[in-house]
């Protein structure tokens, strides 16, 4: 019977969803912007334009309610 090689938590690959948000869940900004498939600058406008931002030290943070209001806001309905 062969045996499958377990792989610890810092092996395993990146599962990011994108395009998931959670109104409930906290967001690091890099987490943030690939699930949201923004380059950094795109990030930095959507602060300019009221998007909240949370900083603790030199990490930035964003509640996920946040976003989902910042997208219903500024975006354009098609």
């Amino acid at each position: 019977m062969k045996c499958s090689k377990q792989t610890r938590p810092s092996e395993r690959p990146s599962t990011a969803i994108t395009g998931v948000i959670f109104h409930d869940a906290l967001y690091r900004a890099d987490e943030l912007k690939a699930r949201m498939g923004w380059k950094d600058a795109a990030f930095r406008a959507a602060c300019r334009k009221g998007l909240k931002v949370h900083r603790v030290g030199k990490r930035a943070f964003v509640i996920g309610s946040d976003i989902i209001a910042f997208v219903t806001e500024n975006g354009g309905e098609r």
